[in-house]
């Protein structure tokens, strides 16, 4: 007899779908074979070139079934509660309770899938290669029939990870594989299954047929893919000096640019295009194929360096260099492919050309992004001139390259030509003097502004009949 809570099969059958890419009529004819041995239960699945074990170690009784991995729908949940499972005589028989009421089902049993013979010589690898894979596998083509582009490529001499969708390709390098050639891997969604995911120890071997991953413990073992070819994406790769124009993304405007490109107009249409307008400020520009109206956004902590260009991108593929960490995007020309390169990384994709590229429209709807504060490196600044003894100007040049220590009182200039070091007191004291000044000035500012304001609407109303309304200038596109 086999134990497993809820929540362990749970697990189980979310795990298995994602790493083996289940869909509805997959999950139909795809198998689970529990087997034990004295101190393990194996649970293992595979569906085509994908194959997934969970070890849980344990006391057990020698004995092995397999039965259709949905029949273990009726007993998985979130609690705790054991569900029991075996062999009786051409079913397989499970109990389990639900909410302290006993519960019972039967299924058939089925034959065991093919699975890779067990790997145990494994090379640790880093725990970023789990991450890498998942943005690799998100980089295919699902079932694509031209070249390899439903795989991922491990390039052993230089531990590389690549994947592309002729659309866009991403390549990670620097990891360590325990083996100099290449070999091609189907993508799989094990890389996002948490029990995956959030491995602690991750180790890689491989045979002459397949790739096995290990992680704690669950090992995934990949098909190696002998007959198709992978494009040679790393030609198409330049150097950044080859760039015309750079995008600088600061932190606050990707953040914004994330949130806000899906709710540009044309999200909907083919490709989801948007201008990337760099002349002279950074903005964003949509227009939806059923509307006229356009919408910018003006990324306003960015910048540009080079020279003034436009450029047409489908959008899904701008927010994923932004996802990916990238802030630096490099651009050529509208024609040729937009890029992005770091120590370990690259990710370029394909851009929608020059018929594509919307202009600027004084009538567009602009959005800004919120003005970060500029945090100014250097030497602190000095008291302001204010607060220092007019007499010793002379000595405040000679003063202004030094830079106050951190935990002492900021030094002003006494009248003998002498540093004098005033209390936290007076300095808080003089503070709050200079804010009494301000909110004086500041109420004074907008008493005036307030007057100013009913002397235009007098104004505006003694001359309606001779003057039509005056509408709110746009924004310049530029």
């Amino acid at each position: 007899m086999i134990e497993l809570t809820r929540r362990q099969i749970s697990l189980l059958r979310s795990t298995i779908r994602q790493t083996l890419g289940l869909t509805k009529t997959r999950r139909s004819t795809c198998v689970i074979t529990f087997h034990t041995i004295p101190t393990e239960l194996l649970i293992f699945a595979r569906h085509g070139e994908i194959a997934v074990t969970w070890r849980v170690p344990g006391l057990y009784r020698p004995d092995s079934f397999t039965i259709p991995i949905d029949a273990l729908v009726t007993c998985e949940g979130r609690q705790s509660d054991l569900v029991r499972m075996e062999r009786s005589g051409e079913v397989a028989a499970l109990r389990w309770s639900d909410a302290g009421i006993p519960q019972a089902a039967e299924c058939p049993l089925a034959e065991p899938a093919d699975m890779p013979d067990v790997v145990r010589d494994l090379a640790p690898v880093g725990h970023d290669f789990l991450a890498a894979m998942a943005d690799a596998s998100a980089t295919t083509e699902p079932d694509s029939l031209r070249f390899a582009l439903s795989y991922i490529r491990l390039r052993g001499s230089d531990g590389q990870i690549a994947a592309t969708d002729s659309r866009q390709a991403l390549l990670h390098g620097g990891f360590q594989f325990p083996w100099s050639d290449s070999v091609l891997v189907p993508a799989s969604g094990a890389f996002n299954a948490p029990a995956i995911r959030e491995a602690r120890t991750v180790a890689l071997a491989r045979t002459s047929d397949w790739v096995f991953l290990q992680a704690d413990a669950w090992t995934v073992a990949l098909q190696i893919q002998k007959e198709r070819r992978f494009p040679d994406i790393d030609a198409q790769l330049p150097e950044t000096t080859a760039a015309q124009t750079t995008l600088s993304l600061a932190e606050s405007d990707a953040g914004f640019l994330l949130s806000a490109a899906s709710r540009l107009p044309g999200a909907e249409d083919s490709c989801a295009p948007v201008t990337l307008d760099l002349n002279g400020a950074v903005v964003v520009r949509a227009k939806s194929e059923q509307q006229d109206a356009m919408t910018e956004l003006l990324l306003s902590n960015s910048r540009k360096q080079g020279d003034e260009l436009r450029v047409s991108t489908d959008r899904n593929y701008l927010t994923r260099a932004v996802q990916l960490g990238f802030r630096e995007i490099h651009l050529r020309d509208p024609d040729l492919p937009a890029f992005c390169r770091s120590d370990r990384r690259a990710y370029l994709w394909a851009l929608l050309g020059k018929d594509a590229v919307l202009k600027g429209d004084t009538n567009a709807s602009r959005i800004e992004s919120p003005v970060r504060e500029i945090q100014v490196q250097g030497p602190k600044p000095l008291a302001p001139r204010s607060l220092v003894a007019a007499a010793n100007s002379n000595v405040l040049g000679d003063q202004q390259s030094s830079t106050p220590s951190r935990r002492e009182p900021v030094p002003l200039i006494a009248g003998n030509g002498q540093v004098e070091a005033k209390s936290l007191t007076e300095l808080i004291a003089e503070g709050e003097a200079l804010r009494t000044t301000l909110r004086d000035v500041l109420t004074r500012t907008r008493a005036l502004i307030s007057g100013l304001k009913q002397q235009r609407r007098g104004s505006r109303a003694r001359s309606a009949e001779r003057r039509s309304p005056r509408s709110v200038p746009a924004l310049s596109a530029d």
